[in-house]
């Protein structure tokens, strides 16, 4: 076998690493240990020292006799055009002061990057100063490295915003390496002003609009920045944010301008900085990137900038920085920052500062928004956590053995949430802190105390308990133990009472519901309870009140409900828009049709201006089948099947194929293809329809026994047998 150390070839297999890297980019690396002054990508460099693979390639390419000698020969020439190494300014091919690009006096080196260096200069023509950017490595740099290089030319020449760099013009300099020349800013890194200027944190957000616009705009345009930090964001002498380097940009849509035969992120390759990079970056998973990457790497430079330290500053090593970032473990930003930020504002970081990109902000535009909402002293549409987002992260973690034992543990966790919520919020009140926290505390140990009076070994608990029995001994024990405590009671009585009405056991749930709506009403007045807990409370009546045919009393409670939602997050979000097709309902049941009509089209006016996503299509599916019942209800099938259908095709894509929303929009399909004679339809609907409700609801619940009747019904029309008891 030929001997690599002979072999001029690049080819031989021994030479290719672990296959991470291209073998023109160990050849790089290797080219850069001939000549120091070839620059190395810092995350190629940091790979090649940690992979023994790699590693051992890198030397052996530096070890070929052959090609050691012809780097040396074109370092040595390269050195001696230019008058030998006391010159030198950076990378191979340019020196400050020469006339090595036509129009341009380069005067000094301002910045050394990832991938290229920036010489302030002068243009010849104008006397205008501006800056240079040339490619780092010369006529060694990798072809990767060009066609970001390139890339970053044609992006920067396709923005035109106030806070982002304008290109002047762009060529090939006298030794053939690339350049541009773009406006030079006069200022310092975002970082660095706060520290010098001390901004209010007022002030501070209105620097990070500036931004976030910019990055909207440029997403607009189909650009992805994905190396947002400090150091590409200056400052200028008027006190306005500039961003800069889109050397590492890539099209936000593969069939756009930037198309993806021209973008260099190959599959396993980083790029960015790992300190501002998003958990998805980190998957090595090109498809993962999308403009959210952006708005987390603003979060995190937002946070710095607010507290004076990274929120990743506790991670010791880069194994746990990717810990805490996947795990979203983030120190709260009021702490942090000693009190200076509100809680609102501190919702709007943490929310760009979520592991998971669909709990981020969709897109810069909608943080442009919350920013200008908090800037005006409006209510912000980010909101904290919602109890059953909690629940169902909770759920998941858990493995259900039986039908049974899943309903009781969702049970449990649902309540313990509630108290959660309640302790998170003790976090937020710095002034009240120890004494909410001890109330919570001693909240967790009596609805510990209530699920034990359940347990068969210590209790009352029996192997025939139904969940309305256990949910019945819960309650009663809460009631003892929390009996001093009615705000925190009243949380947990309107948990249970809502999960009881779910069962259809509205006798039951009426008296927890109530009489949590009257303590939590009581204490709002007092100033002891929160808007949010005002307009849960108005909503939990309404549905008892709905169940329980009082249909006025339950309009009432959910235009209550809609006051207070709207006061909290304005009229677009999806807890207002969810009311209003709720009201829609209790307007539909009193014959009350224009006004029902009236209200579902505000809904849905208003649901359109929702994020894409899975939330978003819930609510809208929502509407949509409101509209379909109101259709239906004044005999008119067709268009009511047609909103039927298009809820249907909404809500789809987002749940489970046996959710309890798709049974039930399957049985008033159903009920209207048995109207318009479409039975064949009609049957294969209803029946979906009772083998999901029946797994949801259970066999005796009101809307389970409805889809039977229906069944039967169309079966008999058809002069089928009747559905037996048992099901098929």
């Amino acid at each position: 076998m030929t001997d690599p150390d002979d072999d001029p070839s690049t080819d031989a297999p021994e030479l290719a690493g672990c296959g991470s890297l291209p073998l023109e980019q160990l050849r790089h690396v290797a080219a850069s240990r001939v000549d120091p002054r070839i620059r190395v990508d810092g995350m190629a460099l940091a790979h090649v020292v940690l992979c023994p693979r790699c590693k051992a390639s890198v030397d052996r390419l530096a070890g070929h006799r052959r090609l050691r000698a012809e780097l040396e020969r074109e370092a040595t020439a390269d050195a001696g055009s230019r008058g030998g190494a006391d010159g030198w300014t950076g990378s191979p091919g340019i020196e400050a002061g020469s006339a090595q690009i036509p129009g341009y006096r380069l005067e000094g080196e301002i910045h050394r990057g990832g991938q290229g260096t920036v010489f302030h200069a002068v243009q010849l023509a104008t006397r205008r100063a501006c800056a240079v950017k040339m490619l780092i490595g010369g006529r060694f740099a990798s072809t990767s490295q060009r066609q970001r290089f390139e890339r970053e030319v044609e992006v920067i020449a396709a923005l035109r915003h106030p806070s982002i760099v304008t290109l002047y013009e762009s060529g090939v300099s006298r030794d053939a390496e690339p350049w541009f020349a773009m406006e030079f800013v006069d200022g310092e890194r975002i970082d660095e002003f706060v520290a010098r200027d001390r901004p209010s944190a007022r002030a501070i957000a209105g620097l990070m609009r500036e931004i976030a616009a910019a990055i909207a705009y440029a997403y607009r345009r189909g650009v992805i920045h994905r190396d947002i930090k400090p150091g590409n964001i200056l400052i200028d002498r008027e006190g306005c944010p500039r961003v800069l380097d889109f050397g590492l940009a890539r099209a936000a849509d593969p069939q756009a301008a930037l198309h993806a035969g021209s973008g260099s992120t190959q599959a396993g390759e980083f790029v960015g900085t790992f300190a501002y990079a998003a958990p998805e970056q980190l998957s090595n998973d090109p498809q993962g990137v999308d403009s959210r990457c952006d708005l987390y790497a603003l979060g995190v430079v937002f946070y710095e900038v607010l507290a004076g330290a990274s929120p990743f500053a506790k991670a010791r090593s880069l194994a746990e920085l990717i810990d805490q970032k996947s795990r979203g473990v983030v120190p709260r930003l009021r702490a942090a920052s000693s009190g200076a930020v509100d809680h609102d504002l501190e919702v709007i970081v943490m929310r760009l500062l979520d592991p998971d990109p669909s709990r981020r902000y969709d897109t810069a535009d909608a943080l442009v928004e919350d920013i200008t909402r908090w800037l005006d002293g409006r209510p912000i549409l980010a909101r904290d956590d919602s109890l059953w987002y909690v629940a169902r992260k909770t759920i998941r973690r858990h493995a259900i053995v039986s039908t049974l034992a899943g309903v009781l543990v969702a049970t449990v966790l649902s309540s313990i949430v509630a108290l959660a919520v309640a302790y998170q919020r003790a976090e937020r009140e710095r002034t009240r802190a120890e004494l909410e926290r001890a109330r919570v505390e001693r909240g967790y140990r009596s609805f510990r105390d209530a699920l034990e009076s359940a347990d068969p070994e210590l209790g009352v608990g029996t192997s025939e308990m139904r969940v309305s029995d256990f949910l019945d001994v819960v309650e009663k024990q809460v009631r003892a133990e929390l009996s001093t405590e009615p705000e925190l009671m009243a949380e947990v009585l309107q948990t249970i009472g809502v999960i009881q009405l779910g069962f259809d056991e509205s006798l039951r749930a009426s008296d927890a519901i109530f009489r949590a709506y009257e303590i939590i009403r009581s204490g709002h007045d007092a100033g002891r309870v929160s808007d949010s807990q005002r307009a849960a409370a108005a909503t939990a009546l309404a549905k008892l009140k709905f169940a329980e045919d009082d249909v006025a009393g339950s309009e009432a409670a959910y235009r209550e409900a809609l006051e207070f939602l709207i006061r909290i997050s304005g009229p677009y979000s999806s807890a207002v828009v969810d009311t209003e097709r709720q009201l829609a309902s209790t307007l539909r049941a009193q014959g009350k049709f224009d006004a029902a009509r009236e209200m579902l089209r505000r809904a849905l006016e208003h649901a359109g201006r929702l994020p894409e996503g899975k939330e978003g299509a819930i609510v809208r599916a929502g509407v949509l089948n409101g509209k379909g019942v109101l259709a239906a209800s004044q005999h008119d099938d067709r268009a009511a099947l047609a909103e039927f259908i298009l809820a249907l095709d909404t809500i789809r894509p987002h749940v489970a194929p046996d959710d309890f929303r798709i049974g039930r929009t399957l049985f008033s399909m159903a009920k209207a293809q048995e109207r318009l004679g479409q039975l064949d339809e009609a049957e294969a609907n209803a029946l979906r329809a009772v083998e999901i409700l029946s797994l949801r609801k259970g066999k005796a619940a009101r809307s389970t026994q409805a889809a039977v009747e229906l069944l039967d019904s169309i079966r008999s029309s058809r002069g089928t047998p009747p559905r037996n008891p048992d099901g098929g």
